[in-house]
Formats: C-alpha cells, sequence, structure tokens
C-alpha cells in the first residue's frame, strides 16, 4: 500500500511539475513565437473549414499596379486622384471614408495647389473622412501644417495608422489608443484609424474609463497595451477591394449605378497595396510568397470588422489555462505508467487528438488556449514519464507480476511485489482456511471425450472450467495455490487484500458454496479445513515453488473425497464451523474416520446444499 501511494505521489508531481515547466516556458521567446504560430494555424483551419465570410459593409480603394501604371504622377503627388475619389465615393453614399494614408511632406512646391485640394475635398466630403497618420513619419512640425492634416485634426477626424507588431513582426493585434497622458491639460488620447472609423459609421465615441473601453455600453476588451485581436475573416483579399483607378474612371464616366454598386452605405477605406506595405499575418504562417501577406488598408478592415461585428479573441482565464495544462499532464502520466507500450501509443494519440479539436473548438467561440503550450506539456511530461517508468524498473515489474500471477494468483503477486524478502527460500506459519475441490467422474469423462472428439477438446473445457472457479475464489478474495489435475488448491488467510481479520474460513465456505452451484457441464466437490500451515517458497535457489504445506491441507483434500460416499458436495471440519458463527447455516453430518487420523472427525455441510440436492432427488 505504501508503495502504491508513492507512486501516485510520484505522478502527481510528474503533472503537476511539467504543467509548470510548460507555463514557465511560455515566457522564453523560442516558446512565445511557437505559442503564436500554432495561433495563427487556427486561422487556416478555420479558413479550410468553414470558407471565407461574405463581407458587405466595408470595401477598400486600393492604390495599387493597376493605378500606377495608369496615373502618370509619383505616387506622392497623387492628391488629385484621392480628392476625385473622395468626392466620388460621398456622392456615392458612402458612409465613412478612412485613409490610410500618411500625408507627411507638402507639396504645394512642386504641385501648386494640391495640398489644398485635397485639403477641401476632406472638409467638404457630406461624409466623415478619417485621415490616418504614421505617428514617426508625422511627428515633425512641418507636416502638422500641411492643410489636410489641419482639416483632419479640427474636424477631430486624425487617426493614428501605426499596426501593432509581435515579436515576429506578424500583425495579429492592434492598438486602439494610446495610453492617455497624467496631466488633464493636455489632449485626449489619439485612436487608431480603425477605431475612429468605427465610432463615426454607428455614431457614438468609445469611452475610456479606468483602463476600458465602452463602445455603445458593450465593453470592449483591450489588454493592459489597449489592443485587441484582430480577428481576419480570411486571407489576402477576403475584403472586397477595388482599384482606385477604376473608381476614379467611373466617376469621370459618370457611372453613378457602378459607384453606388461598390460604395452605398458602406466603410470604404482608401490604402495602397504595394510590395512595401503588406505585412505578415496569420495566413503566412504555412506560406510564402507576398500573394500570402495582407496590404495594411485591409488590416484596418479586419480590425474594424471585429469591432463592429464584436468577434473578439479572448485569453481564456488563468485558471483554465493551468487547469488544461494539469488535465493533459495527469492524463499523459497516468497513460504511460498504468499500459503497455502499445496501448500508450494509441492513447496518446487520441489524447493529442482531442488537444488539437477542443483548443481549435474554442476558438471558433472567441477563446484562445495554447495549443502548443498544452502539447509542450504533454510531451515534457511524455518524457518524464518515460524516465520514471523506466528509472523504477516498471516494465521489469510488471513482467514479473504477470509472470508470477499465472502460478499463485494476482493478489499474492502483488504481495510478491511489495516485499523483496518474499523472493527468498523462506516461510512463516499463521493460520490458513484450505479449500480442494475436485470433479466428479473426471477421468471417465476424459477417456469418452478423447476418444469421441479428441483431447483438445478435454483440454478446452478444463480450461473453461478451471477459469470459471478461478474467477470465483479470486471474487472472495482468495488465491489459487496450484492446480492439481482437475482440482484445485485455494488458500485463504488473514494476508489477503481486504481481507477482515479472522473472516477466512466464512469467505472460504461461501466461496466453496459458489463453485459447487455454479452451472457447468461438470459436478464440483469441495472439502474445507481451517488450521496452522506453513506458508512459503520451497525448492532450491534455481527452482522454487510457492505452496502451504501441513496436515491442514491433507485433511482438506481428504475431505472432498468423502463427499463421494455422504452425497454431499461440500463437506467442513468442526474447527471451520465454528469460525462461522451464525451468518452461514449448517447440517452436521456426524463423524466419520479419516485416513491419517486416529480420531473420527466432525462432518458439516452447508444446509441450503442438502435442500437442493433433496429437492433435484
Amino acid at each position: 500500500m505504501r508503495k502504491k501511494w508513492r507512486h501516485w505521489a510520484l505522478c502527481a508531481v510528474l503533472a503537476a511539475g511539467s504543467a509548470l515547466g510548460a507555463f514557465l516556458l511560455s515566457d522564453i521567446r523560442f516558446f512565445r513565437i511557437l505559442n503564436l504560430k500554432a495561433y495563427d494555424v487556427h486561422f487556416i483551419v478555420r479558413d479550410f473549414l468553414r470558407g471565407r465570410p461574405v463581407i458587405s459593409n466595408i470595401v477598400l480603394l486600393t492604390a495599387d499596379k493597376k493605378a500606377m501604371d495608369k496615373f502618370p504622377e509619383l505616387r506622392d503627388f497623387w492628391n488629385e486622384h484621392y480628392s476625385n475619389v473622395i468626392r466620388a465615393a460621398g456622392q456615392a453614399g458612402a458612409k465613412v471614408i478612412a485613409l490610410d494614408l500618411a500625408f507627411g511632406i507638402p507639396i504645394d512646391q512642386y504641385q501648386p495647389g494640391a495640398d489644398e485640394l485635397l485639403a477641401g475635398a476632406v472638409s467638404t466630403s457630406p461624409v466623415p473622412v478619417v485621415v490616418g497618420y504614421v505617428s514617426e513619419l508625422n511627428s515633425n512640425k512641418q507636416s502638422q501644417f500641411i492643410p489636410v492634416n489641419m482639416a483632419a485634426g479640427a474636424l477631430g477626424l486624425a487617426a493614428f495608422a501605426n499596426l501593432t507588431s509581435d515579436d515576429d513582426d506578424f500583425i495579429r493585434n492592434q492598438e486602439l489608443i494610446e495610453a492617455p497622458s497624467a496631466n488633464p491639460a493636455d489632449p485626449p488620447p489619439a485612436h487608431s484609424v480603425a477605431m475612429r472609423t468605427v465610432e463615426k459609421y454607428i455614431g457614438a465615441e468609445v469611452q475610456f474609463q479606468q483602463g476600458a473601453l465602452v463602445l455603445q455600453g458593450h465593453a470592449v476588451p483591450i489588454s493592459p497595451e489597449r489592443t485587441i485581436a484582430i480577428n481576419y475573416a480570411g486571407p489576402p483579399n477576403t475584403v472586397p477591394s477595388v482599384s482606385l483607378a477604376d473608381f476614379e474612371a467611373a466617376a469621370k464616366d459618370g457611372n453613378h449605378d457602378q459607384l453606388r454598386k461598390w460604395v452605398d452605405g458602406k466603410i470604404v477605406l482608401v490604402g495602397t497595396d504595394f510590395v512595401d506595405d503588406r505585412f505578415d499575418t496569420p495566413f503566412y504562417t504555412l506560406f510564402s510568397g507576398s500573394k500570402w501577406t495582407m496590404p495594411g488598408v485591409e488590416i484596418h478592415a479586419n480590425t474594424i470588422r471585429t469591432l463592429l461585428e464584436r468577434r473578439y479573441l479572448l485569453q481564456v482565464p488563468q485558471w483554465v489555462r493551468v487547469l488544461a495544462l494539469l488535465v493533459a499532464t495527469t492524463l499523459t502520466v497516468l497513460v504511460i505508467t498504468s499500459f503497455v507500450a502499445s496501448r500508450a501509443v494509441g492513447l496518446l494519440l487520441l489524447e493529442v487528438l482531442a488537444i488539437l479539436i477542443t483548443t481549435h473548438l474554442l476558438f471558433e467561440w472567441g477563446f484562445i488556449l495554447s495549443t502548443s503550450e498544452v502539447l509542450l506539456a504533454t510531451t515534457v511530461c511524455l518524457i518524464a514519464s518515460v524516465v520514471y517508468r523506466f528509472a523504477t524498473e516498471q516494465t521489469r515489474g510488471n513482467l514479473f507480476h504477470r509472470a508470477v500471477s499465472r502460478f499463485v494468483g494476482k493478489q499474492l503477486a502483488t504481495s510478491l511485489d511489495e516485499s523483496e524478502a518474499a523472493m527468498g527460500l523462506s516461510g512463516k506459519r499463521m493460520e490458513v482456511t484450505i479449500l480442494f475441490t475436485d470433479i466428479r467422474g473426471f477421468t471417465a469423462f476424459t477417456e469418452q471425450v478423447s476418444e469421441e472428439q479428441g483431447p483438445e477438446v478435454v483440454v478446452q473445457l478444463l480450461n473453461e472450467y478451471l477459469k470459471m472457479m478461478v474467477d470465483i475464489v479470486v471474487a472472495y478474495r482468495g488465491h489459487v495455490n496450484k492446480f492439481i489435475g482437475d482440482g484445485i488448491l485455494a488458500v485463504f488467510s488473514n494476508d489477503d487484500e481486504d481481507a477482515t481479520p479472522g473472516d477466512h474460513a466464512l469467505r472460504a465456505v461461501r466461496c466453496a458454496t459458489r463453485m459447487v452451484t455454479a452451472p457447468s457441464r461438470f459436478q464440483t466437490g469441495a472439502g474445507i479445513h481451517t488450521g496452522p500451515a506453513v506458508v512459503g517458497n520451497v525448492g532450491s535457489a534455481d527452482k522454487m515453488e510457492f505452496t502451504v504445506l501441513g496436515d491442514t491441507v491433507n485433511l482438506a483434500s481428504r475431505l472432498e473425497s468423502l463427499n463421494k460416499e455422504h452425497h454431499t458436495k461440500l463437506l467442513m471440519t468442526d474447527v471451520t464451523e465454528s469460525r462461522l458463527g451464525s451468518q452461514v447455516e449448517t447440517l452436521h453430518l456426524g463423524q466419520a474416520p479419516v485416513r491419517g487420523k486416529a480420531l473420527p472427525i466432525e462432518l458439516y455441510t452447508v444446509a441450503s446444499l442438502v435442500v437442493k440436492a433433496a429437492v433435484n432427488a
């Protein structure tokens, strides 16, 4: 028992230690990035299983290669084209326009009136036009006096377009609002392009109170860095887009129906789609090439969709994270220490599959539980459990247990596992109850069946019978010491597992009663006697046998042989009968001489067996 407690205590330490190890390793950069990559895979799997959603309330107007080929000016001098697009989109029914463009250098000296033209388009637009800026680019004083930036600032439509990158330079999160100043006299913190666009689209300002964002009465779950996880709708080009060149051409041609079809009632994001403005997102993790990177303007669109549809991705609470790690490691250590290798491999594969499915379902429901962290905990626990199993010679011990249990029974084999001294040529004297059974007429049966059906049939039938009898003995917490032909020698003692001191006679009688009444093609007789016996190993250092010795064993065997002449199925001595108390109703059969005994022996049987025999007669 002490060994079992020690074993389970060590298993608990392995499970807890592995969970703690995985928890702490997640703070190391390598494993932190590994967790991020595993997080990315959820997006790819979801896209594969569910396909891409239809986005009907956002459209991108992109300054792309087509626009580059069609517009004669350099990209820095496209103010006129941006102005035309803003006016056309506003007149075609766009609800909000956002410029994911940074205007950091005045161009009036090269293109007179261009800066004022763009500022006029923003300030006179029938719909709000959010103007983005990049903190690093727009921090100089010169940029602050560019007309479009001044107009946006005056109208409360300026917003930072900076993207928030992770350790591996992937864009998975987006800062929504800058950190507020501790000085109440300072201006309010700036909002991101996505946040300001959403505010203008729904007609409500976000409230930042005590570190929490509230939008239209609903909390926006932000991190301490004021970011949200972007719930990407799909890979690049999932959000509908129109080339800036095509949109301006439709406006110049007066194709108002097409313009309304593109932008009516929608959020219109104007931005670039060039190689230098494309970023790595979760869909780039398993693929390569520029087509798997996403334009910054589409990243803003995905952030806007996350906010509008409240498709937030939240880290599971810490207690759920810890519980998941402990469940995974506990299952792993139980599998490794409790099953043979072939079965353990199959169970571990099922566990890994369960982890993959569970973490992805949580992702689908908006909760993030790191798949790689749970698998890391499982792997660490797997290695530790294998080392523990071999270090404690678990494999050898199980082999010994299985081999010995075949000969002396599972319970006795377990006791031998826990006592190295029991393996020597040793013994002890103790009180036991011996149960001896035999099959009536088995010799004649053997000869007949061997001739008619073959000896293998005899062996098969005998094995089936012995299995049933052994199961009954084990059920009453005894152990089969040996088979003597068709006979069984079973021992009951106070050393049996879960035994109550002094109950071995009662267990033996109840066991024998069940054995002789069990449905079988054979008739079984039983003899029972209680008394002292020597229990231990006999033989030599090269060959040993665990056995019971003494007159108690001989008397039980001879009692069994008296069943035939007394027309009974079970006989016990007065010693055994005296240990039963009133828990079994017995019948006194009188005295009978027994070979090897000077005085006759008082014989008893179970009364119910006599009644059954009379009824059957």
